[in-house]
């Protein structure tokens, strides 16, 4: 599949809701911040007027590094390797030093692509996530400069 990412402008935020659903509450705001990072995929050649979004990693970035809070792609894009890519872009254009993200502990899927995009462990937050069964450990990820010049 051919795919391109771009920086998230604030024209992108119909399409941004309609991929992310109720996860984009709030963004609106986070557009405006300074520190704001995003970027949006889509395909390629045949859609010139980035009209079909298929997903898209938000975060922060500050002096060299940045932290992740969403990437979402849509389901029918999923295991075409587009999450790893952006997580590569987002890594590569937002920080040169040290990239976080958290993960719910149960979510083993995103778990094991921010493993293989190069994230390590460094720490838990005990019962941070509110779930349906009762909570859910937050597991906090880092990658550092060295593997993110090695990755991208």
């Amino acid at each position: 599949m051919d795919v391109i990412c771009r920086p998230i402008t604030p024209h992108d935020l119909a399409m941004l809701q309609s991929v992310g659903g109720d996860r984009t509450d709030g963004l609106a705001g986070w557009l405006k911040q300074k520190a704001f990072a995003g970027l949006a995929a889509y395909h390629g050649k045949h859609d010139p007027d980035y009209a079909d979004m298929l997903g898209y990693v938000v975060g922060f970035s500050v002096d060299g590094e940045a932290e992740i809070i969403d990437l979402v792609v849509r389901s029918d894009a999923r295991r075409q390797g587009i999450a790893h890519m952006l997580i590569d872009q987002f890594c590569h254009r937002f920080c040169d030093q040290m990239a976080y993200l958290e993960v719910a502990r149960n979510n083993l899927a995103a778990y094991q692509l921010y493993k293989g995009a190069g994230f390590v462990e460094y720490g838990i937050r005990k019962a941070y996530y509110q779930t349906a069964d009762g909570t859910d450990d937050a597991v906090l990820m880092r990658k550092t400069g060295l593997e993110i010049s090695a990755q991208s």
